[in-house]
């Protein structure tokens, strides 16, 4: 009898280790094909980028230095979707002159427009945010508010000129944590803002450009009182976004179709 139960108990020692063997297995082997997933992706991802940049380098022959050939090329392409394989894919093609350059803010002429367009997304604290936008782009070391001089607290923050979105979003990142107010997220900063150009074009502002313009409030509604104000003939920005399920892809780059170069390139995997 009690040779049985000792039997009994390594047989069932057996079938527990068994069970726990089969479940890693189980979960290397899934680990191991999300893993060849992710990275199949991001081979397709980079070929499609690749192919992209040159159908945009191509339409420099087709555009050339022809006005009315570039106002088509506007028309027609601002928003691509796509499907590739299984990969869906947006190209989106604007100006660069029809975004407001975030590095051209300044508080007498755009606090006030912009604290009431904020307050359109129910921003709790919109001051916060333009107050850091402020002290990053200023010179100086003095805060606006307790807070909104970053590079007081964070010594890997560059201040003067923002550069990109990843070195914006920082700010963002800590509004949201010092305040609390996911509302942050909601502002679609990136479809009115840039962080190169010289001017504006009018003929070719986004709608949520237009849309920060004319909100009530602050100066007037006007595309010269974000910035001085000229026409593009010939600068493109490319922004091209990729997805697979929960993998996506990211990438920018500026496209000159009078020098037919490619500046500014940046992707995320």
């Amino acid at each position: 009898m009690r040779r049985h139960g000792v039997a009994l108990m390594l047989t069932l020692f057996m079938l527990l280790a068994m069970s726990a063997a089969l479940s890693i297995t189980l979960a290397l082997f899934q680990k191991g094909f999300t893993t060849y997933t992710a990275n199949s992706f991001r081979i397709q991802s980079a070929v499609l980028i690749i192919d992209t940049v040159n159908i945009v380098a191509s339409l420099a022959k087709e555009v050339g230095e022809s006005p009315e050939a570039f106002e088509i090329l506007m028309l027609s392409a601002q928003e691509l979707p796509l499907r590739v394989g299984n990969v869906d894919m947006l190209v989106r093609l604007r100006p660069l002159g029809s975004k407001f350059n975030i590095n051209h803010y300044t508080r007498d002429k755009h606090y006030e427009k912009l604290y009431a367009y904020l307050l359109g997304y129910n921003l709790q604290r919109p001051g916060y945010i333009l107050d850091m936008i402020e002290d990053s782009l200023d010179a100086d070391s003095d805060e606006n508010q307790y807070g909104s001089e970053r590079v007081l607290y964070d010594p890997f923050f560059v201040q003067g000129k923002i550069v990109d979105y990843s070195q914006f979003v920082k700010l963002l990142d800590t509004y949201a944590k010092e305040t609390k107010d996911p509302n942050i997220y909601r502002v679609p900063w990136r479809a009115w803002m840039s962080f190169e150009g010289e001017f504006l074009d009018e003929r070719y502002l986004t709608p949520q450009l237009i849309e920060v313009i004319e909100t009530p409030g602050g100066i007037s509604e006007e595309a010269a009182d974000f910035d001085t104000l000229g026409e593009n003939g010939s600068e493109l920005n490319c922004e091209l976004y990729l997805r697979q399920d929960e993998a996506q892809s990211i990438s920018e780059f500026n496209f000159s179709l009078k020098t037919k170069t490619i500046s500014n390139f940046r992707a995320i995997l």
